[in-house]
């Protein structure tokens, strides 16, 4: 026991402060049980003092007393006022505090005991056997206050009890003798009591320091799994669920002023995960998000949302967020640079407007989203602000999509053709063949809405193949030397898909390939000259021809059109209604002297007049088009109007 007690000793005062949070947690302990301390040795010693009036020298019964009692006086406010108060030390000052504590410990410890053992010489035997009691019930209630510090707790023991046990031997008395046992005994219990005391507490410091630690940790944890679960892993913006949360926040603060909300898509995103791979994709996504963040700055927030679809958020009026958006959109036209690889993408961006476009979140999400449409399937790109105007022909667009979308081509679609005529023969020479649509959900679409909205989608290709498959029905009740015109679209031209069904409907047919035209606009064209001039001259090889559409409206060259595989060319019918005009005379004589050099078949458009045929006639345009000849009408009827226009040109 000895050498477990001699251990203890040294590293209790070896460490004594060492442990921060051991060290914080025995002087709060002591703030609270210090007061109680003084006020025991002010009660017991007053006791004293008042049972020992008389036959005391001066300065063992008046001076030493006063003193030792003002003293206690003193640290008894001080410890009553410090543990009145909630803030907890500093282990620094814990340190301080658990210091001063076991050096006026030992002070005071002395000090009493002298004074009480100078007391045991004068008095009665009661008056003795008082200091007796005083000295070990005192001590005892010493210690106990002194339990979370052993290092003073200890020394008060041990200076004390000793003390009194050998003045109680030294009087060489049985019934004292008996005493100095007894109270060594107490003294030996109340050591061991002391240690385990100490060591629960300790146990417990440390208890609680790890749950704290866990607590902290469970803590950092859960902050670390929100701020994960609110932002993007890949680029470290915040996420689809922070922009909803913003929102949310934005549009219930009854504060929030004007403030804008965007969705970006980025345009041309698809074909780089395509052709270079998702890896050169996470990379290209990384490099926005910092150029993001360096171009926006306070008041503007950027999330991204998910694949390549970013939102935004925006304090302040239409104006600013307008000037935000111009210089995202700016800065997306800049490229991309990944290792050897220049990439280009651009974007479409959404935008609207709280409170204008609404007062919800799910309503300005949706309106925004709404110009994020026509700012991707209308412009092309570029930055479009939501307006009620607007909001009307995105849902009809929409719901043509929808009804598209559940349509039925070969049972929906109707056809309908305009005869292109050889006026110095009044042969009919071909049937332009055009679609015409009656939904059972929306009734009759006019074919610019239905044809506009499906070449934004693959569900142009459905309409194409209908379309060319009714056509190839009703060839053998025409005349053999009437071809079949079909309208491709630019989507057509880059779907090898929507080639081989035409190759494969048409060799199933048996009709020959030199009946059938396919027309084809600049625009769709000159989206990608290479491309399609491949696919066309795949037709031509099987023995089709190819008319250039609406030429003069788009923004074709001379060089490109000297180098697609090119039959026909049919002038616009703008040209032709202005045909009476100086410059549009000139315009149209132009196309015709054009088309004459590069042995290319010449067909004008929107005829309507008898005058217009006989200008083109003296301009040596031999192939036109128009209500002069026959208005747009049902297939079924084609075979009668035929014989009518041949009957009209004899």
């Amino acid at each position: 026991m000895q050498a477990g007690l001699g251990g203890r000793l040294y590293r209790w005062y070896a460490d004594m402060g060492s442990d921060p949070r051991l060290a914080v947690a025995q002087a709060v302990n002591l703030q609270r049980q210090l007061p109680f301390l003084y006020a025991l040795l002010i009660v017991n010693s007053l006791a004293i003092v008042l049972t020992h009036r008389t036959g005391l020298p001066l300065f063992s019964g008046t001076v030493v007393p006063v003193a030792l009692l003002a003293f206690s006086s003193v640290r008894l406010v001080y410890w009553g006022l410090r543990a009145r108060r909630t803030a907890t030390p500093s282990p620094a000052s814990a340190r301080r505090q658990l210091r001063v504590v076991t050096m006026l410990g030992v002070l005071l410890a002395i000090a009493y005991v002298v004074w009480a053992l100078t007391m045991l010489g004068h008095g009665s035997a009661a008056q003795r056997a008082h200091v007796m009691i005083y000295l070990t019930t005192t001590s005892i209630g010493c210690i106990f206050c002194l339990a979370a510090l052993p290092q003073a707790a200890l020394p008060v023991g041990l200076i004390v009890i000793p003390s009194f046990i050998g003045a109680c031997l030294l009087r060489q008395d049985v019934m004292y003798s008996v005493i100095a046992i007894n109270v060594a005994l107490v003294l030996t219990v109340l050591l061991r009591v002391l240690f385990n005391g100490f060591d629960y507490f300790r146990q417990q410091v440390t208890s609680q320091t790890r749950l704290k630690r866990q607590h902290d940790e469970l803590i950092r944890l859960n902050q670390e799994n929100e701020r994960l679960a609110r932002t993007d892993t890949l680029t470290g913006l915040p996420n689809r669920r922070r922009f909803q949360d913003d929102l949310a926040e934005l549009v219930d603060s009854g504060a929030a002023g004007p403030f804008a909300v965007g969705l970006l898509d980025l345009d041309r995103f698809k074909p780089v995960n395509d052709t270079f791979g998702h890896h050169v994709g996470d990379i290209l996504l990384i490099q926005l998000a910092d150029r993001m963040r360096a171009l926006l700055h306070g008041g503007t927030c950027f999330y991204r949302l998910g694949g390549d679809e970013f939102g935004l958020l925006v304090s302040g009026d239409a104006r600013m967020a307008g000037a935000v958006g111009a210089r995202l959109c700016q800065a997306l036209e800049e490229p991309f640079v990944i290792g050897e690889l220049t990439l280009a993408v651009g974007g479409s961006l959404g935008i609207a407007m709280f409170p204008d476009a609404g007062h919800a979140a799910t309503e300005l999400f949706d309106r925004a989203d709404y110009a994020l449409y026509h700012a991707k399937r209308v412009q092309g790109g570029g930055m479009c602000v939501f307006t009620h105007d607007l909001e009307s022909a995105i849902r009809r667009d929409r719901a043509i999509e929808a009804a598209l979308q559940a349509c039925v081509f070969d049972d929906e679609l109707r056809l309908y053709g305009q005869p292109i005529v050889a006026p110095r023969t009044g042969r009919v020479e071909a049937i332009e063949l055009l679609a015409r649509w009656h939904s059972p959900l929306l009734g009759e679409v006019a074919p610019t809405d239905f044809i506009t909205v499906a070449e934004r989608s693959t569900l142009i290709h459905g309409i194409t193949l209908s379309v060319f498959r009714k056509g190839l029905a009703i060839a053998p009740l025409l005349p053999d030397e009437v071809a079949l015109s079909f309208n491709i679209s630019a989507c057509d031209l880059h779907s090898p898909a929507t080639f081989a069904a035409i190759e494969h409907d048409l060799l199933a047919s048996g009709i020959a390939p030199s009946r059938i035209w396919f027309e084809v606009t600049e625009t769709a064209v000159m989206r990608d000259p290479a491309a399609a001039a491949r696919m066309l001259e795949r037709l031509r090889r099987m023995g089709m021809k190819i008319a250039l559409d609406d030429f003069g409206t788009g923004h074709s060259s001379l060089s490109n059109l000297h180098q697609l595989p090119l039959d026909k060319v049919k002038i616009d019918r703008s040209f032709i209604n202005d045909l009476q005009a100086q410059r549009g005379w000139a315009v149209v004589e132009a196309v015709v002297g054009l088309c004459r050099a590069l042995s290319l078949e010449c067909v004008a458009e929107g005829v309507q007049s008898a005058e217009q045929l006989e200008t083109l006639l003296r301009m040596g345009c031999e192939h036109v088009q128009g209500f002069l000849f026959a208005e747009p009408l049902p297939v079924e009827q084609l075979p009668e109007t035929i014989r009518i226009i041949g009957r009209h040109a004899a």
